[in-house]
């Protein structure tokens, strides 16, 4: 076994190897030079872009740099970006040359040049399926190939491969586990993705993605988002029935929006995915995803097998984005959970909307209503979240910091013993480690979270500085719930609503579009909570470093 655990090792070293050699080569003088800051998308990136682009792809904070979205040469910070249902639906296309087939020729200016690098640095996505290659054709791009790149447009364009390929060591102090646990642990994660995306013709493609993810060295189990060593991460037909509106049946991961609530969370070593059936509609001013799926649910005692789609539980809801408005993205939507192995049944309404002034005001707001029917002995559902930021770009010469104020709130019920399906509010399916502390000592879930980011170039375009501080407090005396949404402490009330502070540093260095390096380090001052309420496991700060490297072919 341990042979066979170390060549997986070295499987995995030749691979990274390979693509940061391919990092290097292009990394001097190639249009790859990066000019957004974006925090990746392992992380869950915390993107720096220039002004809102509407239905933009990024994905905020850490994930480990994945590039989704276009690259501009101003550096602006927005609040994590949107992913409208067209973003998220489209399929990766190869365009037809232009009639202009050298990039030195007239028709080939300085801005046509600039947009075919930038379309090459936001080629990956959030999900892959949504990956746009394009790029290779057009006649005014003339940066050095990628690791690759000749896998891309196969078979007169019909037949796309690629993957990814990430390492990341954690340290873990007093938070092996889920919360403050008294553990300390350090191990290290390792995650190939690879997907094949064809286009059989103008109405229907096949595209599939397969996920190995491994961990090694840990002295404590691990986390089931930690390792799935073999698993059919999207596998799915698309039908275009008309010209605005396509139909998807089968395995499939989701993204929608901010994140907040619906997201593949690729933070996590494995990835979340679901299966059934969406329909997508994009039109001029509107796009409309509608989806009635499984989730898949990671099955720890059957970790060498492929999982199946969880029967007991039903996911389903309409998600639409207004384009073009003049106050900036507006996303409205009905999300819909019925879990019968837990006996709730949610339905959440809620909109976004993401922007920018003339003026240089950042801004974005989400909120939604929640309600249905809690777990027998809970009565009926309601609950309610609001999340809302305003940032703005500092401009002192060369050095162009961007600051962010936020405040997220997430209603939490008065139960004792608490539990998942209790009246507090309910999270879903989100990138929590986004958005309340790269930690991920909490969910959204009876929460309040004051917070300030600060985000800054460093030496050059391709290195930003990340700092972010949280202040946590209940909103009901309860408990906090884990970002699984379980009870960290159910059985006490709170002595006290300070849970405390953290703080997150975090560097993130692109080499170039197609490898990312993340370096990070959390501390968290335990509050009176902890101090003062029985039945914690531990009342002592806790820390968290770790370093990821990760490369796109």
């Amino acid at each position: 076994m341990q042979t066979f655990y170390h060549s997986r090792r070295r499987a995995l070293a030749g691979l990274l190897l390979s693509g940061l050699m391919t990092g290097q080569a292009a990394f001097a003088d190639s249009p790859s030079d990066i000019v957004d800051l974006s925090l990746g998308e392992s992380v869950q990136q915390v993107t720096v872009y220039s002004p809102l682009q509407d239905g933009g792809e990024s994905v905020a904070i850490p994930e480990p740099i994945a590039i989704d979205a276009p690259v501009e040469e101003s550096i602006d910070v927005m609040p994590a970006p949107i992913a409208s249902p067209s973003e998220t639906y489209s399929q990766p296309i190869l365009m037809d040359a232009a009639p202009c087939n050298c990039c030195n020729t007239p028709c080939c200016t300085k801005e046509k040049k600039e947009a075919a690098a930038a379309k090459m640095k936001g080629a990956y996505k959030g999900v892959f399926y949504a990956n746009d290659f394009s790029y290779l054709n057009d006649p005014c791009y003339d940066g050095k190939p990628m690791l690759g790149d000749s896998l891309k447009g196969m078979y007169d364009g019909k037949l796309d491969i690629g993957g990814e390929a990430r390492v990341r060591y954690h340290d873990e102090n007093n938070m092996r586990g889920l919360g403050l646990t008294g553990r300390d642990d350090d191990f290290w994660l390792t995650r190939l993705r690879f997907f094949a995306n064809y286009r059989v013709n103008e109405y229907f493609r096949l595209y599939g993605e397969y996920l190995y993810a491994d961990s090694g060295g840990e002295i404590f189990n691990n986390r089931p988002i930690e390792e799935n060593r073999g698993e059919i991460q999207n596998l799915f037909l698309d039908t275009k029935l008309t010209e605005d509106l396509t139909l998807r049946v089968g395995r499939q991961e989701l993204l929608l929006g901010a994140q907040r609530l619906v997201s593949p969370l690729d933070w996590a070593n494995t990835r979340r995915t679901f299966q059934g059936v969406r329909g997508t509609y994009i039109g001029d001013n509107w796009d409309v995803d509608g989806f009635w799926t499984n989730p898949v649910n990671r099955n720890a005692s059957t970790e060498d097998k492929i999982d199946d789609a969880n029967e007991n539980q039903q996911f389903y809801g309409v998600y639409a984005t207004r384009k073009g408005l003049d106050i900036g993205t507006v996303d409205a939507y009905y999300l819909g959970y019925n879990n019968d192995d837990a006996d709730f049944d949610y339905h959440t309404i809620g909109t976004r909307v993401a922007g920018d002034t003339d003026g240089g005001l950042l801004y974005e707001f989400e909120g939604g209503v929640q309600f249905g029917s809690n777990s027998p002995g809970f009565g009926d559902h309601s609950a309610e979240f609001i999340t809302g930021g305003l940032g703005r770009k500092l401009d002192f010469g060369d050095w162009k910091p961007t600051v962010w104020f936020w405040y997220d709130y997430a209603s939490g019920g008065d139960d004792v013993p608490a539990a998942r399906g209790d009246d507090s509010f309910d999270h879903l399916f989100p990138l929590a480690h986004k958005y309340n502390g790269f930690m991920d000592l909490f969910g959204r879930r009876n929460l309040h979270d004051i917070n300030a980011q600060f985000i800054t170039p460093l030496f050059s375009k391709k290195v930003s500085l990340l700092l972010w501080y949280h202040h946590f407090f209940l909103d009901q005396s309860t408990t906090p719930y884990g970002v699984t949404m379980a009870p960290y402490n159910a059985a006490n009330a709170a002595g006290d609503k300070e849970l405390g502070q953290e703080i997150d540093v975090l560097f993130n260095v692109n080499l170039n579009a197609r490898n990312n390096v993340l370096v990070g380090y959390s501390h968290f001052n335990a509050g009176d909570y902890y101090k003062t309420t029985p039945g914690v496991a531990s009342s002592n700060d806790a820390d968290f470093f770790y370093f990821q490297y990760q490369t796109q072919f």
